[in-house]
């Protein structure tokens, strides 16, 4: 006979137990995920598109990060271009043991932080004045609406 232990059954012919339960707990049932996207809380009466301050505020920060992004990395593309086609160059000692291409490559440190502390200075001379104007009309725009009510 092909079955006379009893296999076919799920259970074992020498009656040992089954295998014990796991010693980990089971997982839980997590819920679905929420919905990330709240509902408005009132209606634009303004479009965004048709708001010239809104318009100043996207232009006026558009410019500042692509023009700072350029800077970085105008200077590292150069800084590649040169390893790549100047190598005897790029060799060259500055002083003692650092090279010219070892000097560029550490000069690309503070060359980073200059521009963040420029972003940070040139944000805060022309993006803020128009964010903080773009805030005060909103928050008036609200509270008309709420007297309206």
């Amino acid at each position: 006979m092909a079955f006379d232990n009893g296999e076919q059954y799920g259970y074992r012919d020498d009656y040992r137990p089954y295998r014990s339960a796991p010693s980990y707990p089971p997982r839980p049932h997590h819920p679905p995920r929420p919905a990330y996207s709240p509902p408005p809380t009132h209606a634009p009466s303004v479009p965004a598109h048709a708001d010239t301050e809104l318009v100043r505020l996207r232009s006026a920060y558009r410019w500042l990060r692509r023009s700072m992004t350029l800077a970085v990395l105008g200077y590292f593309t150069v800084y590649l271009a040169m390893a790549a086609y100047l190598p005897d160059l790029m060799a060259k000692s500055v002083a003692g043991s650092v090279n010219l291409g070892v000097f560029l490559g550490l000069l690309l440190i503070p060359i980073t932080l200059l521009t963040i502390v420029t972003y940070e200075l040139f944000a805060r001379a022309t993006v803020d004045h128009i964010s903080h104007r773009v805030r005060i009309a909103d928050e008036e725009q609200r509270e008309s609406e709420e007297e309206r009510r």
